[in-house]
């Protein structure tokens, strides 16, 4: 027998996995049903938004295009965008509108154009606080290009918001085999990320560390330094929770470092809010609340508004400023009774509980608490569960809420002190520069 020339090679086997799950576990019917009952305007409203998903979902899966839609559709679907509201609905009708060329043209219609108009509106949905009607959208953006991995990125973050994370697993598994076959390193690096909350969110740290440390490195490897401060800032969070206060602080100086390589970046103002919320844990009041008060300024979708409310009622209570705790407390509850806090309800309302044990408040510690505990039961929200029921047994006993214990404390303390005074310029100078 001749020995071979060159050494036999293994043949390369693709990766693959299932498709990503279209519709969440147990739904029965047709999709886009959420759209129907958002809760956002009139029902002639609510069946313009789902005519136009049904349409554009329809042109994705349809293999033929010509002669999809009786022709007069488009002239019908036109005249009842016109008769929203414009006041209510300016930034969404432009899209609106061009969903009747898509109903008019469907074999002129490109798929970027579709999966564009699709996006948009579930960007508006999201806006609007309705993140299942923003879910449908997504998907349908998705399918109709179904090669982007960013698109597939978007629809799993979104369900891992809602906490279906059997859906979102599926989402971001499929997500990483298209990006893995584009050899798209941003969107690869964001599902990455995006696994890693999933496992962070459900409870399960091990899970969660090994997808933020592969982040880190395929980040790092390529120079995305944007994806290189979320996985150190993801890091940060992960290490916090689990106790490691120092090893936490050090990751925040780094994601701060890595941040700043753009200076105008959101993810500075997403770190200035994850700093403020450990360090109210943690008990430092007087340093959270004026970072707090700044966040107001760069946020402005309802669930972002009320997570900077709740955390700056907690933050006035815990360092005695009433008058800022009311209007924290009024903010807030007004944000969940619309149903804009999902899905940190549970959170907020937390938070909100927090504070007012802070001022001795027991009725309207409890009160929060309680409801908290209600709706954390409800999304299988394990780790807010415990701190709901051990906040609650504590203001029902009359019992200190005590904050968690910093090892280390003076360093910690130094350091942090620098860092709050580094994220307050940053952000001031972020909001300077918009004008």
């Amino acid at each position: 027998m001749t020995k071979p020339q060159s050494p036999r090679r293994r043949p390369r086997t693709e990766f693959r996995v299932p498709p990503p799950l279209v519709q969440r576990i147990g739904a029965v019917g047709f999709t886009g049903g959420d759209l129907l009952e958002a809760g956002i305007g009139s029902p002639d409203t609510l069946m313009v938004l789902w005519q136009c998903f049904r349409d554009a979902e329809l042109w994705s899966i349809a293999i033929e295009k010509s002669g999809l839609f009786e022709p007069q559709s488009a002239a019908c679907l036109e005249s009842q965008i016109e008769l929203l509201d414009t006041a209510l609905y300016a930034d969404l009708k432009p899209h609106l509108m061009g969903f009747v060329e898509l109903v008019r043209w469907p074999e002129k219609a490109e798929a970027a154009t579709v999966s564009q108009l699709c996006a948009a509106v579930a960007t508006w949905f999201e806006l609007q606080g309705r993140l299942s009607c923003a879910v449908d959208y997504a998907v349908v953006a998705y399918r109709a290009c179904p090669t982007n991995a960013a698109l597939a990125v978007r629809v799993a973050r979104l369900t891992r918001i809602l906490a279906e994370y059997p859906r979102s697993k599926s989402w971001f598994d499929y997500s990483l085999y298209l990006a893995r076959r584009s050899n798209d390193r941003q969107a690869y690096t964001e599902a990455l990320a995006g696994m890693g909350n999933l496992y962070f969110q459900s409870g399960n740290f091990p899970r969660a560390r090994h997808y933020h440390e592969r982040c880190l490195r395929v980040a790092a490897r390529n120079r995305l330094h944007e994806m290189v401060g979320a996985a150190y800032h993801n890091l940060f969070a992960l290490e916090m929770e689990s106790g490691r206060y120092q090893l936490a602080q050090d990751l925040a100086g780094r994601a701060f470092e890595a941040y700043a390589h753009n200076p105008t970046s959101t993810c500075l103002v997403r770190l200035a809010r994850d700093l403020t919320h450990r360090w109210t844990i943690m008990g430092y009041f007087e340093r959270a609340l004026p970072l707090a008060l700044e966040m107001l300024n760069h946020f402005h979708r309802p669930v972002d508004r009320a997570q900077l409310w709740s955390g700056v009622g907690r933050a006035a209570g815990g360092a005695g400023a009433g008058a800022i705790f009311e209007d924290a407390w009024i903010e807030t509850w007004v944000l969940v009774k619309k149903g804009v806090a999902d899905p940190y309800a549970a959170d907020v309302l937390i938070d909100l509980a927090h504070g007012a044990a802070s001022l001795g408040d027991k009725r309207r510690a409890e009160h929060a608490a309680r409801e908290a505990l209600r709706i954390a039961t409800d999304r299988k929200e394990g780790h807010s569960i415990l701190v709901a029921e051990a906040l609650l047994g504590s203001v029902q006993a009359n019992t200190p809420v005590a904050a968690s214990p910093t090892p280390s404390g003076e360093t910690l303390t130094a350091a942090s002190s620098s860092l709050a005074t580094a994220l307050i310029v940053a952000l001031q100078n972020m909001r300077a520069a918009a004008g």
